[in-house]
């Protein structure tokens, strides 16, 4: 019997609405809590796009960023000024010899400087070390990659120490090429290799280093140490290096397939020393969750899980940036998947442990996905980045004051189930409510009967089918600042009736589920996952 692409899709779409039931029991919660603001340049060549690693608020009040594309086309240093304008400090070229290609954000230096690497470029092609002024005027520090055993492809950026050096690490390079820790002077005169990584102990890093309370360096590693999944250490000035932790191997699968350990594996950010003397920090993947972890660790090197993330649609997964804290002691970040539609979410962790999604990216003409970048805590929201090609890749997350938020938008109930399973017959309703007092208009999107004109109102919708249902609202203020905020309604179908008498057709493992599910195409699956209650 053969089976049309149709019917494979509606029978996919069945088992994946079972997988959903089984993977995903918990209700919709509240969770959007910031309003999303994308900033856009009006400026074509300024446009940032691939934007990753931190951003930096500066002494002048800017904050100033890193793009991996754009401007003349290798890359540029951004600047986000106060007014909202986005323009282009240094462009990076393919000739000169100045760098191609900055994958982390610069830092400013004790003099007043930025300073910061290109992956790539540079005289012997294995990326630079730069100092920029405020003005935009670049001095070449360092070509990096002289020699099969010189320091190569710096990932990340610096950081100064108390003797007022820059240090870093590079990707590639050393005596074994798998990556080095180099000290050099403000004035690029003076530079140094202090550690060639083995494997052993350490491969591959790509976070920035931090400086501990004790004046030495902490830093993490991708790879390597005994299980190959990455390491944490320290290194004094002197270049005296310390293996601190080794990440445990992927040693089982959850019950939906997905790799897990005790407390993740694969860094690929630096550290967080926060208010309580602790060092925290973020995990690719592994962990309880499989989904990545944040992680925290004791000045004697004690690890532990302070946050397993379990993916979409309500929590994070494969975080690629680490951690911030504000005053009030709560953690920010962001993660590359993870959200209602696993593009990306930017979340809140309260220094209990609590955790609260802030948004879920869903990569529509008003939003972002995949972020990057970490989140930067400044005038009074978080800003940060999205590794896309596309135009407004920078965002910002309003954070609101003492908790209420520009716009509110809600749904009530949040989950709902059909009271027939007869097409067109659910029977259930829910009421949407907004208000957004400063704004001059609103527009809706998504999922709503009728657009919302007004900036605050309810309304109340009659659900005929099944279904997860998305809905965003974009107001407009007085001084032209747009603001999105979202909500989603989940409904579920009528829980399956016995056949016969008895349990049906019989359970179905979840590894066949899974199976079925991954024969769907990625853009299909992500249609499909809407559904996910």
């Amino acid at each position: 019997m053969q089976i049309s692409l149709g019917q494979g899709r509606l029978v996919a779409s069945f088992f994946l609405a079972l997988l959903c039931l089984v993977t995903q029991p918990q209700a919709f919660a509240r969770t959007q809590d910031a309003n999303f603001i994308r900033l856009n340049s009006t400026v074509s060549a300024d446009v940032p796009r691939r934007v990753s690693g931190d951003l930096l608020l500066a002494t002048d009040g800017n904050i100033y960023f890193t793009s991996t594309t754009g401007g003349l086309g290798e890359g540029f240093v951004g600047k986000l000024a106060t007014d909202g304008t986005i323009s282009t400090l240094h462009a990076f070229a393919t000739t000169g010899g100045a760098g191609q290609e900055p994958f982390d954000g610069v830092i400013q230096a004790n003099d007043g400087n930025l300073y910061g690497t290109t992956f790539l470029g540079g005289v012997q092609g294995g990326g630079t070390v730069f100092r920029l002024t405020l003005a935009g005027e670049l001095t070449l520090l360092r070509s990096l990659g002289a020699s099969s055993k010189d320091a190569s492809l710096p990932y990340t950026g610096v950081v100064q120490a108390s003797d007022n050096n820059l240090y870093g690490t590079t990707l590639r390079g050393g005596d074994n090429d798998k990556g080095t820790i180099f000290r050099i002077s403000l004035d690029g005169s003076n530079f140094a290799i202090l550690h060639h990584f083995t494997g052993a102990d350490g491969e591959n890093p790509e976070g920035r280093l931090i400086v501990g309370t004790n004046g030495e360096l902490y830093g993490t590693t991708l790879q390597g140490g005994p299980a190959n999944r990455g390491t944490i250490y320290r290194i004094s000035v002197g270049g005296i290096f310390n293996s601190m932790y080794s990440f445990p191997a992927l040693s089982a699968f959850n019950s939906i397939g997905i790799a897990v350990n005790a407390t993740g594996a694969n860094p690929r950010a630096g550290l967080l020393l926060a208010a309580d003397g602790n060092y925290y920090g973020t995990t690719y993947q592994g962990g309880p969750g499989g989904n990545g972890t944040v992680f925290a660790m004791t000045p004697a090197g004690v690890v532990s899980v302070f946050h397993a993330f379990t993916g979409p649609p309500l929590d994070g997964g494969s975080p690629l940036a680490g951690v911030v804290q504000d005053a009030a002691g709560n953690f920010y970040g962001t993660s590359q998947t993870g959200g209602y539609l696993d593009l990306g979410s930017a979340w809140r962790i309260s220094s209990s442990g609590q955790f609260r999604l802030l948004h879920g990216f869903v990569e529509s003409p008003i939003d972002v996905a995949n972020p990057r970048t970490g989140l930067l805590l400044a005038n009074g929201g978080a800003y940060g980045g999205a590794y896309t090609e596309s135009a407004g890749t920078l965002f910002k997350l309003d954070l609101g004051t003492n908790g209420v938020l520009p716009i509110e938008l809600s749904v009530s109930p949040e989950e709902l189930t059909c009271v027939s399973a007869v097409a067109g017959e659910c029977g259930v309703s829910a009421t949407i409510t907004w208000s957004s007092p400063t704004a001059a208009s609103c527009t809706a999107t998504g999922d709503w009967t009728n657009g919302a004109t007004t900036t605050s109102g309810t309304q109340t919708r009659t659900l005929t089918v099944a279904a997860n249902y998305h809905y965003a609202l974009s107001c407009t203020d007085g001084a032209g600042v747009v603001r999105n905020a979202f909500t989603a309604l989940a409904v579920k179908a009528p829980p399956l009736q016995s056949v016969d008498g008895g349990g049906g057709a019989g359970a179905l493992s979840v590894p066949l589920l899974l199976l079925l599910a991954a024969l769907l195409s990625r853009k299909y699956l992500r249609e499909i996952f809407t559904a996910c209650p």
